[in-house]
């Protein structure tokens, strides 16, 4: 058990290590097209990230967060990195209450203002590389707004007329992960290289310590469980 459980230190330890600069990752079945199917972020201040493709009939993707008044809000956007997206260039906004009242080309909800962050005049956006899922991207634009009212606020990608692509945004800047999303790391890395296109020939073999991080929880798990059924309770 003592060795079981050393062993399951070092490869967490392995683990955050690699995590130093990933976002969490938002797999939501909301559609994400309004305010009514904006997808909820519980921990603003959180890094996390929502993956989507813009189309003609989806040309949008709403984030949707509570915040007391004064927080910054950090947001940033992106796309993946692919010969077609090379000069696509989604904006982003962020609508909620105390923001200025100014005209998008977005549905605004009554009552609040926004403000808006267009890539257009990017020419060289910075490239980052996230070595967790092995994924390269380019960084359009990040910014940081303090939200004047407490309240509900939307974080908005779209893209302008006539422009299509995958895109990725992102809100917070703390680097945070829990004992229960290690058993997701696998398939949240899968799913993230499927979205940047990384060929099937190009990608590196699962990591070692992610199976056995996997096999030592179950184990760890399944001597709990034993512990539990044999103890002085059961004799009873």
């Amino acid at each position: 058990m003592r060795g079981g459980t050393s062993c399951l230190t070092a490869l967490l330890l392995a683990l955050i290590c690699s995590l130093c600069t990933a976002h969490r990752p938002i797999f939501s079945d909301r559609a994400a097209t309004d305010a009514d199917t904006a997808v909820m972020i519980a921990e603003p201040e959180v890094s996390q990230v929502i993956y989507r493709e813009t189309t003609d009939k989806t040309p949008h993707a709403w984030l949707a967060l509570d915040a007391e008044a004064g927080f910054e809000l950090f947001i940033q956007i992106g796309v993946p990195v692919l010969d077609r997206l090379k000069s696509f260039r989604p904006a982003m906004v962020v609508i909620g209450p105390g923001l200025p009242d100014k005209p998008l080309p977005i549905p605004v909800p009554k009552g609040n203002g926004a403000r808006n962050f267009a890539t257009d005049d990017v020419k060289d956006p910075r490239f980052f590389h996230e070595h967790f899922t092995g994924t390269d991207s380019w960084i359009l634009r990040s910014e940081t707004v303090a939200l004047p009212r407490t309240g509900r606020y939307y974080v908005v990608a779209y893209a302008s007329s006539g422009q299509t692509g995958k895109l990725w945004l992102s809100v917070g800047r703390k680097e945070v992960f829990g004992p229960a999303d290690l058993a997701e790391f696998a398939e949240w890395k899968k799913r993230v290289r499927e979205f940047h296109e990384v060929a099937e020939e190009r990608r590196e073999p699962k990591a070692p310590f992610l199976r056995q991080l996997r096999r030592l929880l179950r184990t760890d798990s399944k001597k709990s469980e034993g512990e539990h059924e044999h103890g002085p309770d059961a004799q009873k």
